[in-house]
């Protein structure tokens, strides 16, 4: 990393021009990388990009840099765009760069074209979305593009990849799983049947409702048959924890994190099957030095309701977005897959990797149904399925470093 950061010294400039796309994650990722000391950022975007130049320069203001909003380009008229980029160099002292990964194709070509018949000293630059690197225009000297690997150079928050696109959570994600000795225990149970996911379903749902549960004082009275050899591991993990015995109630006045008088629906919802979340964070958490993965968390929750993450990472500025379910149904991982794909996109744009954890027997014929119906590159999606969980952390860092 610190050999790229000092190449890309050779071609930072005093002023940068980004061009702004509907995705604001490359032009933070080039104005990071490409801007001089106390340089100064001319973002140029069309009407319908507009908001997210604002958005970049809220991100800017909170990263201390100079930038400049310059007049709005209509990206329809080819002679627009040149003479928008053609009249704002003469303004600008000190050398002039041009990165335009996130502009329209017009834009590119356009953009590129009035800048270097302006200014031949110009240093022209895009993201190269399938190998993470920094490509510049001729950056060898001798006509040869300079392509210097970036992913690791730039390391924003889950978090603030999320704020760029003016996404409001509902509350902060949680950076530690929820009881990873209780998630282990589960799924070491449901690795060897289906006993504890018909246990709950039966017993958690209401009879004549399956979408709801049960009432909390039903919650609380529930008690987990301990005479069942199945569930001795669950057990005796809420046992350790002082359980008195096996009622919900105790056990999750045992887990110090679910009240009994207020969080029973909470706790049953885990019990059932958001503990995966947890097994899958805790699983990223121990391999994040071997994969340079500088954040993990999990529980995503926008406050409108319409953005949802199970669990993410980030290696660098590459997204790596994971969601959970318990089930095998091929119908419903297919939607949790699709969901987590498009999420995913809009935040980490084409860089970004998407993989779903589930109980599916078959995931190899899941991920090829799914990349058959959608057109989505293979590269880009995973699914692991119930025999993949057996030693999930090496699993996962073996498709994060193949990524």
């Amino acid at each position: 990393m610190r050999d790229a950061i000092e190449r890309l010294k050779l071609y930072q400039t005093d002023n940068l021009i980004l061009l702004v796309g509907t995705n604001p994650l490359p032009n933070y990722v080039a104005a990071r990388l490409l801007l001089k000391p106390n340089g100064k950022i001319h973002l140029v975007c069309s009407n319908d990009t507009e908001s997210i130049a604002g958005r970049l320069e809220k991100q800017f203001v909170r990263d201390g840099l100079q930038y400049e909003r310059r007049p709005v380009v209509d990206e329809s008229k080819p002679r627009d765009i040149y003479n928008a980029i053609h009249s704002i160099i003469p303004t600008m002292q000190g050398s002039v760069g041009l990165h335009y990964t996130g502009g329209t194709k017009a834009m590119s070509v356009h953009a590129h074209r009035a800048l270097k018949d302006t200014r031949q000293d110009a240093i022209c630059s895009y993201l190269d979305a399938h190998d993470l690197k920094m490509v510049v225009d001729g950056g060898m000297g001798d006509g040869r593009d300079a392509e210097i690997p970036v992913r690791n150079a730039v390391t924003p928050k889950i978090q603030e990849v999320i704020e760029l696109h003016e996404i409001i959570l509902a509350k902060p994600p949680k950076q530690q799983p929820i009881l990873p000795d209780v998630a282990k225990a589960i799924k070491t149970v449901m690795d060897r049947g289906n006993e504890w996911r018909e246990w709950t379903q039966t017993n958690l749902r209401r009879p004549d409702n399956k979408t709801k549960f049960v009432s909390e004082g039903q919650l609380k009275k529930l008690t987990v048959p301990s005479s069942n050899p199945a569930f001795s591991d669950i057990c005796s993990v809420f046992a350790n924890r002082g359980a008195t015995d096996t009622s919900l109630e105790a056990w999750a006045s045992a887990s110090g994190v679910f009240d009994p008088r207020k969080d029973m629906e909470d706790f049953a919802k885990w019990l059932e099957g958001e503990w995966l979340e947890s097994f899958v964070l805790d699983c990223l958490l121990q391999i994040t030095a071997e994969c340079r993965s500088h954040d993990c968390a999990m529980d995503f929750q926008s406050s409108s309701g319409k953005f949802q993450f199970d669990v993410a990472a980030m290696c660098g500025y590459q997204l790596f977005a994971i969601s959970c379910t318990t089930s095998n149904n091929k119908d419903l991982c297919k939607h949790k897959l699709f969901e987590a794909y498009v999420r995913a996109k809009q935040m980490g744009g084409d860089e970004a990797r998407v993989a779903l954890v589930s109980y599916h027997k078959d995931p190899q014929t899941l991920l090829t149904n799914f990349l058959n119906e959608w057109k989505y590159s293979k590269s880009s999606v995973r699914v692991f399925g119930k025999d993949d969980l057996t030693d999930l952390p090496k699993n996962l860092r073996d498709w994060i470093e193949s990524n």
